[in-house]
């Protein structure tokens, strides 16, 4: 390659922004991941996460290893308390399947945005373990009824492991397994038997069929990966490690964050806390939040003109860049005098739950879109802070007496 060539190559590495997507993993809300991908990134080169990965994404087993498209959520999702975006809970069922793999993912989603991995069910998987278990339950069926009857799987492999064990030297083990098989047993037994075996293959169907066991081996013949992965290959993919929280998970931290941000209950109590929790953020609507159409008419609106927007009657909150750059923008504020030691943490509360101090333009929109009255002055009466003092009181006589 030539020098001239190497230079121009720098110079587009330089001009590269970067923006942050997430990614959900094994089909679950709990495990959109946030990823940090370069504005020249596209759709295909999503494909090397799944490939590169050590470890299984795919929904269980009985889908296939890696995903077969893509597809963007457009459900509007939720805003929080400072003006942050999470995924409601109706993110699955509003998608846009990516239809171009080789477009920019830049050029097709709002910053933050969730994109949704779609699976092939394996059917041959699928049927084939049911047809195991099927048969593994036909041949324990009780000899009374069993057209077959001695033939009996569990029996067969405890008569295997019987003789392992006695062939390595284990023969009071062999003995305890091979009596137990060849002890006859009632018609009762039998019948009891039968129903714990059918739950054990209820209970193992199910594990499998939730992805609670979701090993990527079991149906295909292996993936060409790496056992291991470095840091830096992580970080080429675009890998933070942090998982978007949940509208729940949220509500609790902003919770105990504040709680302690305020020193204790009863300061929180005093500062309105427990009354901004019952309307903490709120369920965006349809054209609005991640539903608002990616259009250059609203890319460019700017944040001023959001502001105007907002004084208006039921007032939508219709994206644009200039509120990302706005949410940027207070970030950075609040972590300007923050040690470096910090700041890892500090964007990974952000990308997880979003800012957790804002200004005054970004709670004047929030207010403006949970759209509820000005709230008048409160004068907490002596009873309700005595209340409050009891419960910390007994609280701290709990952990008194757990010491």
């Amino acid at each position: 390659m030539s020098e001239d060539n190497n230079t121009g190559s720098g110079n587009e590495e330089s001009q590269t922004g970067y923006v942050d997507i997430y990614l959900r993993f094994n089909d679950d809300m709990e495990k959109d991941y946030c990823f940090q991908i370069k504005t020249t990134t596209t759709f295909r080169d999503l494909f090397r996460i799944f490939n590169e990965l050590p470890i299984s994404l795919r929904p269980s087993v009985f889908y296939s290893v890696k995903p077969i498209g893509f597809k963007k959520s457009i459900s509007p999702g939720y805003l929080t308390e400072d003006g942050n975006f999470l995924f409601d809970y109706d993110s699955q069922n509003q998608t846009v399947p990516i239809k171009d793999f080789d477009e920019l993912i830049n050029n097709n989603v709002w910053p933050g945005q969730l994109i949704i991995p779609e699976w092939k069910f394996n059917d041959f998987g699928f049927y084939s373990f049911v047809t195991f278990l099927i048969c593994w339950l036909y041949t324990d069926l009780p000899d009374f009824i069993s057209p077959t009857p001695g033939l009996c799987l569990t029996n067969q492999v405890t008569n295997l492991f019987g003789y392992l064990a006695s062939r390595f030297g284990y023969g009071h083990i062999a003995d305890l397994l091979l009596e137990d098989v060849s002890s006859p047993v009632s018609v009762t037994g039998q019948i009891f038997f039968f129903v714990f075996h059918l739950m054990k293959i209820g209970i193992i169907f199910g594990l499998f069929y939730s992805g609670a066991v979701n090993p990527y081996t079991i149906f295909t013949l292996g993936r060409n990966v790496q056992k291991d992965i470095t840091k830096e290959q992580l970080l080429e993919l675009g890998w933070t490690g942090t998982k978007k929280a949940t509208i729940d998970e949220y509500k609790d931290y902003y919770r105990d964050y504040k709680t302690d941000e305020y020193g204790g209950m009863v300061p929180a109590h005093r500062a309105g806390l427990f009354n901004t929790m019952k309307h903490l953020g709120c369920e965006l609507e349809q054209g609005e939040g991640y539903n608002t159409p990616l259009t250059k008419e609203n890319m460019i609106v700017t944040f001023d003109e959001l502001l105007e927007q907002s004084k208006q009657p039921n007032f939508k909150l219709k994206l644009c860049y200039d509120y990302f750059a706005e949410l940027g923008l207070v970030f950075a504020t609040n972590v300007e005098n923050k040690q470096s030691s910090e700041l890892p943490e500090f964007i990974k509360q952000y990308r997880r739950y979003g800012l957790l101090i804002s200004n005054d333009k970004l709670k004047q929109i929030v207010k403006a879109r949970k759209g509820l009255p000005e709230p008048e002055p409160e004068l907490e009466s002596k009873q309700e802070v005595e209340k409050v003092e009891e419960i910390v009181d007994e609280k701290k006589n709990d952990e008194d007496d757990e010491e």
